[in-house]
């Protein structure tokens, strides 16, 4: 037997030997009892065994293993044997985020005096991924490296590792100056891992555009179109000066596309395009955030607008919900009288200066006002003695307007008193009923009963019989309302009273249905 056939035959039964120890690796639950280190040792040592086959046999049975053999690994990095410590990198990338508790040696092997066993340990801690980030200090240094193969991937372990490797944003970017293609490359497609933290990179990415090698400039592109891809993920929580100044930086890397179509793709493109669109999207239903940026830029523009569109609003809703609050607080505000505006020196009521002045006659104000008297006035308007000596009504023809009436009912007053301001004069011979008709009629102005009422809106009676007493600088129809008014709603079960300043301006405004014998029933409204 020739020497070349003793080594073919030796290398044959090495195989045969290895396979039988994975068969039975795999399938002898006996062969489970045997410690780790006794199953394990055996196959890193065929890690480094003259056989390329044989080698690859045991790097495959290691990473079938898992993470048992994870320790035994991490003690071959240390090995004096150069070609063990990079296989055993090699073997530790290949199991991936199982060689997780590596991660500390592998850091150390990035200072191995064997360029081959650093660039595995890159290698290796980039398959790790994010749980490799505490090597992330060491990978940063590694950028330093004087051999150019760890130089290059060390940016696409930097890549893997994602926004959690956010610290070598600085020196990702300073290796977009690096004279090695490959590692500008991989250094502009690792900042677009980091997504928004390295928005920093954007003006150095734009420049790495104009690269004289093509995938060069792709890598730029996929680094700022990473970049634009996280800012859209968070355009709902940019603040607007914030998208503002994304969008422009990303319509200036478009700009330089366009002007250089004959470097880029449509799907280079595309990779800006996308994400600038959607945060352009974002921006136009900030418009509301827009007019806020501005206002607050101009503080005295939006007191004015406070001032005007606020305060007007609240007595808006006061108006609907609680429409005798804004009496209320108009009468509290009646003694300020002399507030000076600025710029105009003018002096004008509080009230008015408030805008609550300009609502407290509204009609929903005012029919509140009725309603909230409204009870007292049916109960003690009855009891004057001229009413009530005429409590049985007899009806009479009478002409109105021209046309003769068998006999007068509500139904026939009311386009009368549904005006603003009317005035219904009786006139007639004496003892015919005119004073009992305009009993009648102011029946009807406080009737409960929609049917029955003048207008859509209650009116409160007052019958003036005495001579009108005149009082210098007061008027005397006035003071008679006043007192008359005053009169017939003290009657109020509770025992309120209005003050007689607080009466005088509704009796004079609004709803009220005078009553002077012999003459007349105007409704003011």
């Amino acid at each position: 037997m020739t020497k070349h056939t003793r080594q073919v035959l030796l290398s044959a039964l090495k195989v045969v030997v290895l396979c039988l120890t994975l068969f039975l690796l795999c399938t002898s639950n006996s062969w489970a009892q045997i410690t780790t280190d006794s199953k394990i040792a055996p196959l890193i040592e065929k890690l480094i065994d003259n056989d390329a086959h044989i080698r690859s046999l045991a790097a495959d049975a290691l990473v079938n293993i898992g993470s048992p053999a994870v320790p035994s690994l991490i003690q071959a990095l240390k090995n004096q044997d150069i070609n063990l410590r990079w296989h055993a990198a090699s073997v530790l990338g290949d199991l991936g985020a199982e060689a997780a508790p590596a991660v500390s040696a592998l850091s150390a092997a990035l200072q191995d005096e064997d360029g081959q066993v650093r660039l595995y340990a890159t290698l290796a801690l980039g398959n790790i991924g994010t749980a490799a980030k505490a090597a992330v200090p060491s990978l940063m240094a590694a950028l330093q490296d004087k051999e150019q193969f760890v130089r290059i991937y060390v940016p696409s372990a930097l890549r893997k590792i994602g926004v959690e490797a956010k610290v070598a944003v600085p020196v990702l970017t300073a290796a977009l100056k690096d004279k090695n293609p490959t590692v500008r490359y991989n250094s502009a497609y690792a900042l677009g891992a980091m997504g928004t933290e390295a928005v920093s990179a954007v003006p150095n990415l734009i420049a790495l555009l104009n690269d004289n090698q093509f995938y060069v400039r792709l890598g730029a592109i996929k680094g700022l179109g990473g970049i634009a891809a996280g800012f859209q993920d968070k355009a709902n929580a940019l603040p607007s000066s914030k998208l503002q100044k994304v969008i422009s930086d990303f319509e200036q890397v478009l700009t330089t596309i366009q002007e250089h179509k004959d470097k880029f793709t449509e799907t280079d493109t595309r990779l800006i395009r996308r994400p600038l669109n959607a945060l352009k999207a974002e921006k136009e239903t900030r418009l509301f955030d827009r007019v806020l940026e501005w206002l607050f830029g101009h503080k005295l523009l939006l007191g004015i607008a406070a001032y005007l569109i606020l305060l007007p609003s609240v007595w808006l809703i006061l108006l609907r919900i609680a429409p005798l609050w804004l009496l209320k607080i108009n009468n509290a505000l009646k003694p300020y009288t002399d507030f000076s505006l600025p710029f105009i020196s003018v002096n004008v009521p509080l009230r008015y200066v408030l805008f609550v002045g300009w609502f407290h006659y509204h009609p929903r104000v005012l029919d509140a006002w009725v309603t909230k008297y409204i009870k007292a006035a049916r109960e003690q308007f009855p009891k004057k003695d001229t009413v009530s000596s005429r409590a049985c009504y007899i009806p009479i023809p009478v002409v109105l307007d021209g046309t003769t009436v068998p006999q007068l009912m509500n139904e026939n007053l009311r386009s009368t008193f549904e005006k603003q301001r009317s005035c219904l004069v009786i006139g007639g011979e004496g003892g015919v009923g005119k004073t009992s008709l305009a009993c009648r009629i102011a029946g009807w102005a406080m009737a409960e009963t929609e049917d029955q009422q003048l207008c859509t809106h209650l009116m409160l009676p007052v019958l003036l019989e005495e001579e009108f007493r005149v009082t210098e600088g007061k008027s005397p129809l006035l003071e008679a309302i006043r007192g008359q008014l005053q009169a017939l709603i003290d009657g109020l079960p509770n025992g309120e009273a209005l003050r007689t300043t607080r009466v005088q301006p509704i009796a004079f405004k609004y709803s009220i249905a005078l009553l002077v014998k012999d003459l007349a029933i105007p409704c003011l409204r």
